[in-house]
């Protein structure tokens, strides 16, 4: 599982940065998911492994412009390929209506099913054949949210000794509880749950939009390998600037992950002011000041690997 730095820019895009946009890729899995679609995304994508063919859903945390403006010109794109596989399109209702109205003007077809959930209306676990999608309601000027992505495509391995120890001879059963499903086998139910179990421990990532209050994330965090959110000020300038902008600073998101014990923070999303060579150091000490574990400043093209936890019989 990776995550995939396409924008990491605030408000407007730099020589250096492009406006925000992250993917999540899986192991066993050609789809891929992405969260905001600034514009030009689709050209950062040009640049990067991942192939708009397959990406297969799309969250918009936030009805800004810096977030959303690319994603008609992607689905565009994304027909001209020739895909017609679906696609999930997890949005505000705005967002929903931008698309659909653009794609109307500008005369765009999609030869695929473009399914759309109002973020609105759907507080529920959101489940695909690759992961699963929680929604989290934040704090900025406008309704924003993030999404705690959860891999669920984990080859399974099977209790060999524990099906020996039972009786049950090695057989076509075996590729069946491997795969997930209860057998009958001799007269007995043999529960796929009981003789199998995942190669790893679910891989966790939680991608915010704007959000200008870090605590909101407090009860998603426990099981959690990886936090993205954004710093777009240190606490000084932030302060300087005003609260009203609805952002959070590199000082409090620190303070919330170490309190939280997150081993790897994600800060992105930066002001303009600090783009270019040496321009993100204030940034990165003040979050160090505060915060113990792995600590990456996200740059456009980066690409984090969470790492597997192995689990044993």
């Amino acid at each position: 599982m990776q995550l995939h730095f396409l924008g990491t820019s605030s408000g407007s895009p730099s020589l250096s940065r492009n406006m925000s946009a992250t993917a999540v890729s899986f192991e066993k899995s050609k789809s891929w998911l992405l969260v905001d679609c600034g514009e030009a995304t689709q050209h950062q994508l040009l640049k990067s492994d991942l192939s708009p063919y397959h990406l297969s859903v799309i969250c918009i945390s936030h009805l800004h412009g810096d977030h959303c403006y690319g994603l008609p010109g992607l689905l565009a794109s994304m027909a001209m390929s020739g895909r017609q596989a679906p696609v999930h399109l997890i949005a505000p209702q705005a967002v929903i209506q931008f698309v659909m109205s653009t794609l109307a003007v500008t005369q765009v077809a999609l030869p695929f099913n473009l399914y759309t959930m109002a973020i609105e209306q759907n507080d529920q676990l959101i489940c695909f054949e690759f992961c699963k999608v929680e929604i989290i309601t934040l704090k900025h000027r406008v309704p924003s949210y993030g999404f705690k992505v959860t891999e669920t495509d984990i080859p399974r391995k099977l209790r060999v000794s524990q099906l020996a120890n039972d009786g049950v001879e090695s057989g076509p059963h075996y590729n069946l509880l491997q795969k997930g499903q209860d057998v009958d086998f001799a007269g007995r139910r043999l529960l796929a749950d009981t003789y199998a179990f995942p190669s790893w421990q679910p891989r966790v990532a939680i991608i915010c939009g704007d959000n200008e209050k870090p605590a909101l994330l407090s009860p998603y965090c426990a099981d959690v390998d990886m936090l993205v959110h954004e710093a777009t000020f240190t606490h000084s300038d932030l302060m300087r600037v005003g609260t009203h902008t609805g952002h959070s600073d590199a000082k409090r998101v620190a303070q919330f992950a170490q309190q939280k014990n997150v081993s790897t923070l994600i800060l992105t999303h930066f002001s303009v002011r600090y783009h270019g060579e040496g321009m993100l150091d204030a940034l990165e000490q003040e979050a160090r000041a505060y915060f113990q574990g792995t600590l990456h400043l996200a740059y456009d093209s980066l690409v984090v690997t969470i790492p597997k936890r192995l689990l044993s019989e």
